[in-house]
């Protein structure tokens, strides 16, 4: 959940007297494709055993807040509608509501039946491996070249800029989505690297559709946070989000990045990226990015397979003027 640290929203919830309701927003794919990233739910603090099958339920396991379908009531066994069963947790209430901009889709209690089997339909489907090929096919059919005017649209042009602390939660509900980076170390980095004024090279980007929604992300840093021994800042996790891909996002958050790192006084920048990433290879050599040398090449992947690091990476570099 973004806006404050998950333990805070256990305590919060946890305080909520049985009966009340309260609106939580969330970060992560636990109820997708119900619930997405940046929506909202409504909790209703109540009894674990008033809770039932089919419903969706709040639940803590360890330090998270997932809201899952309810498969069993005694004992509590929760899942996500396209996941198998999760983790022993403690429930914290019944969700009644979802909301996501101004729309809001409630819960009641009659929909129980349908969630449940739902549940069970999608979770199996989702076991098959024709049928998540089917959506992979699908999901890059809707970001074809051809939907390009259409998605435009419907995003706006995309305004790429420099993160700032207030782009927190628009940052963690994206990385919930589409990133592979924790959490944590992107709060660490925004409240205490990247947008503070404290001589620490390094900086992050994103660009944003209509009502503030990040639809794409990258830093620049250098790699001292995983002790690697590589010198120089390094443009990093560039992820664009499926629907706003092939409208020149990757090449202007590039591109934004490099001028900052020219506003910093470096001289040159560099990317590793993966050697079956062709169109990152393209985008990068696009932004003015060329070969590195085969020594650079060379340490850096050794480098990555010391730390576990499995496919070899191309490593380009630009000049910074």
């Amino acid at each position: 959940m973004t806006g404050r640290h998950p333990a805070d929203l256990v305590d919060l919830v946890e305080a909520t007297p049985t009966g009340r309701q309260l609106w939580l927003r969330g970060a992560g794919r636990s109820l997708y494709p119900l619930l997405r990233s940046g929506d909202s739910v409504r909790v209703l603090r109540c009894a674990p055993e008033a809770l039932a099958r089919g419903d969706v339920a709040l639940v803590r396991v360890g330090r998270q807040l997932i809201a899952h379908v309810v498969l069993s009531a005694r004992p509590l066994v929760t899942a996500s509608l396209l996941g198998g069963k999760d983790p022993v947790g403690v429930p914290l209430g019944r969700i009644t509501a979802l909301r996501r901009g101004a729309w809001i889709l409630p819960l009641p209690r009659l929909a129980r039946p349908t969630l449940f089997l739902g549940q069970r339909l999608l979770s199996g489907l989702w076991t098959r491996p024709r049928a998540r090929g089917l959506f992979r096919q699908l999901r890059d059919f809707t970001v074809a070249g051809w939907s390009r005017p259409l998605r435009r649209r419907m995003l706006g042009r995309p305004e790429v800029r420099l993160l700032r602390e207030g782009d927190l939660d628009a940052l963690l509900v994206f990385a919930g989505e589409q990133l592979l980076v924790p959490s944590a170390f992107l709060r660490q980095q925004l409240l205490g690297r990247w947008a503070r004024e404290s001589g620490a090279l390094g900086a992050a980007a994103g660009a944003f559709a209509k009502r503030g929604r990040m639809c794409g992300f990258a830093y620049l840093d250098d790699y001292r946070e995983e002790g690697l021994a590589l010198e120089g800042l390094w443009v990093r996790s560039l992820v664009v989000a499926p629907r706003a891909r092939r409208m020149g996002v990757a090449y202007q958050l590039i591109g934004c990045l490099v001028e900052e790192a020219r506003r910093q006084g470096a001289d040159r920048v560099f990317a590793d990226i993966d050697e079956d990433n062709f169109a990152s290879l393209r985008t990068f050599r696009r932004a003015g990015f060329q070969a590195s040398s085969s020594e650079l090449t060379q340490r850096v992947n050794a480098e990555w397979s010391a730390s576990g690091g499995v496919k070899p990476l191309v490593v380009l570099e630009r000049a910074v003027e």
